[in-house]
């Protein structure tokens, strides 16, 4: 992995506005339009493998990732302010929601708006996987793994059944 040499308040600001606007499961979308597509800092099989490398290790992906890309992009610095940069938005976002929720609840026009959010991730998720899957998929033995897993996975759903038989031991 190679370290490159980008301003760290570069790497602040993108990583911050990142936190900042991503939403849902697909806020890794967010930063390969912000670092792949619009900025073009990181190639995409850079990202891919540092997304794969962020998904296998323990805790929470989207901080893996900005880990491993603020890395990439400016070395133990470029992480350490990058992941920070990334989480500290949302958080403060997080307790004055959390505040104003305890104080006066939630109503049912911001349920409505959250599931229009919720549909809105699921395009973001569906079009960043469509920029990303041919930089996975290369080889056929990458796409023989590829196809069992999403077979054990989804439609035979042996792998949770698999899950679901070791939480019951």
């Amino acid at each position: 992995m190679s370290v490159g040499r980008i301003a760290l308040s570069r790497i602040v600001r993108v990583f911050a506005w990142t936190g900042l606007t991503s939403v849902g499961g697909g806020r890794y979308a967010f930063f390969y339009e912000a670092v792949v597509v619009r900025r073009p800092r990181v190639k995409t099989d850079q990202f891919v493998q540092d997304l794969t490398l962020s998904q296998l290790l323990p805790g929470p992906n989207f901080s893996n990732l900005a880990v491993a890309l603020g890395f990439r992009l400016g070395g133990w610095r470029g992480a350490l302010w990058g992941a920070i940069a990334l989480v500290l938005p949302g958080a403060l976002i997080l307790l004055a929601l959390a505040a104003l929720y305890f104080r006066v609840g939630l109503a049912p026009t911001v349920v409505h708006a959250m599931h229009g959010m919720g549909a809105a991730v699921v395009g973001l998720v569906f079009i960043a996987t469509v920029s990303v899957v041919p930089a996975s998929l290369r080889g056929g033995r990458a796409i023989v793994i590829a196809v069992v897993v999403f077979l054990l996975v989804g439609p035979s759903g042996a792998w949770s059944a698999a899950a679901a038989s070791a939480r019951s031991r």
